[in-house]
């Protein structure tokens, strides 16, 4: 990709960020998305590699615009946040799409690693476009005037929208954090303004990707593809990466802002500062919110690093900031562990719950493995670790068997009282036991005895219902391939129950 085609691209991503304003912020979901997503597949379209799609793509584009209704005549959030994802997904895919690459005749595995690229490409490609619109020599004369500190300043352009959304996301995790923040970013009379730049930035960094690949889909990934130094800009140190300098100022600014969390969390959650003066919320109540956001913020940061790393290769300033973000993100990682197990403490286990926790464990693992691939030089095998560690926490979960453990540790609250502190969920929700399935049966049917009377009949008719429906199963003569160890197990569990 030129400059020439880059001041489009990012004059495109600029645009896009501006409407995104006008439809989304402050606005709820509906009709809005499909507009949006249609807006974007035609964007991406008019800025492809100037070569048509392959005719077996093309349903890439119709699924995104089905897709993209949901919003607009639903409001279940579930539904919405499939749909949602669903448009991303397929979005993402047409920008390969119409930049030249078969997507639909491409194996799994290579879908895959386009995924990745794509998620690479959210966190990089607006950086990518700003180190590479002057390429040509355009800015020079304004480039010459600053000097060395060129690279800075447009390091720090790049860090504004990133520091924005993971600012958001912090702040919408922790009360202490987000009251300082607001307090921090409130200047007289321009608060509106400022909100909706920030918001539209963001909104443009997020749109960048999708179309710099579209644009070219090899361009985003020269500094992967090519570890040779490239002809330096003005300003740029020789022999060094284009976009280097500007990838560290982008995770020194989120050191920062990651170290003032960091502070944060230390005085009031894990030292237990009195809250109810500060941001008028009991410890408990601050405590128990923001470990979904605190999850997110630690993948993304993940992700940043590995497109820092990318673009700026090895480098000694890159290395301590990369280093100083990881302690930062285990330290928010650790605060989203410490909160999701006082919500669970206080409202007992759910199967969305444990996941979040296997994924909390699996980061936790993610984090370590990349202090260490970091430190010695070998990045390259991230993907690798990161493969290998999911294999083990998958394997482990599946063990474990989350249904039957989180019935095992529900029916343990009720049982013992003394696990549920003052203030907690003490009952036992049966509508939610029973649709946990087989697995959690024999735990169920062993302690129904010993349950208070007031659910015990309503778990009664509901396990002699599923025990009819197993019988009803078993005397349609099933094929002895489908032999299941839990569905047998539910079998026996469920014959020892009386029959009124």
């Amino acid at each position: 990709m030129d400059a020439s085609i880059a001041r489009r691209a990012l004059a495109a991503a600029l645009l896009a960020g501006l409407a995104a304003e006008l439809l989304f912020d402050r606005v709820a979901l509906g009709i809005n998305v499909p507009i949006a997503t249609v807006g974007t597949l035609v964007l991406l379209s008019l800025l492809g590699n100037r070569r048509p799609a392959d005719p077996l793509d093309w349903w890439l584009a119709g699924v995104a615009a089905a897709a993209s209704i949901g919003p607009a005549l639903r409001t279940d959030p579930s539904v919405v946040a499939l749909d949602l994802w669903l448009v991303a997904i397929a979005v993402a895919a047409w920008s390969f799409a119409v930049s030249g690459v078969a997507v639909s005749r491409r194996a799994a595995c290579v879908v895959g690693t386009m995924g990745i690229q794509a998620g690479i490409g959210v966190m990089t490609g607006f950086a990518w476009l700003l180190t590479r619109v002057g390429a040509d020599g355009a800015f020079a004369r304004g480039t010459r005037q600053i000097g060395r500190a060129a690279p800075v300043v447009r390091g720090a352009v790049i860090a504004i929208p990133i520091l924005a959304g993971f600012g958001m996301l912090l702040g919408s995790a922790d009360a202490v954090f987000g009251r300082a923040l607001d307090q921090a970013l409130r200047f007289p009379d321009v608060d509106e303004a400022l909100v909706r730049a920030a918001f539209a930035l963001v909104a443009a960094v997020v749109i960048a990707g999708p179309i710099v690949i579209a644009a070219g889909a090899k361009g985003l990934l020269d500094p992967i593809a090519d570890p040779a130094p490239v002809a330096p800009a003005p300003g740029d140190g020789v022999g060094r990466r284009s976009g280097a300098t500007e990838a560290v100022v982008v995770l020194v600014a989120v050191d920062v802002l990651f170290a003032a969390f960091a502070v944060v969390q230390v005085v009031f959650l894990f030292g237990g500062r009195d809250t109810l003066a500060t941001v008028g919320m009991t410890y408990s109540d601050y405590a128990r919110q923001g470990y979904f956001q605190l999850v997110a913020v630690v993948a993304l940061a993940g992700l940043l690093l590995i497109g820092a790393h990318e673009i700026a290769g090895r480098r000694r300033d890159l290395l301590w900031a990369g280093l100083a973000l990881l302690v930062l993100t285990g330290v928010i990682l650790a605060s989203a562990a410490l909160r999701l197990r006082l919500y669970q403490h206080a409202y007992g286990w759910t199967e969305l719950r444990f996941f979040v926790a296997a994924s909390i464990a699996w980061l936790a693992v993610a984090v370590g493995l990349a202090i260490g691939l970091l430190a010695a030089n070998r990045m390259r095998w991230i993907a690798h670790g990161l493969a290998g560690s999911a294999v083990a926490i998958t394997l482990v979960v599946s063990a474990i068997g989350p249904q039957a453990f989180v019935m095992e540790q529900n029916i343990a609250r009720v049982l013992d009282p003394a696990l549920v502190p003052e203030g907690g969920y003490s009952g036992f929700d049966v509508s939610y036991a029973i649709s946990l399935g087989n697995d959690a049966v024999p735990q169920l049917v062993a302690a129904i005895s010993a349950l208070p009377a007031s659910v015990r009949d309503d778990a009664l008719v509901a396990l002699r219902e599923r025990r009819r429906s197993l019988e009803a199963e078993a005397a349609t003569g099933s094929a002895w391939q489908a032999w299941n160890l839990s569905r047998e197990r539910a079998r026996e569990a469920l014959g020892s129950l009386p029959e009124r």
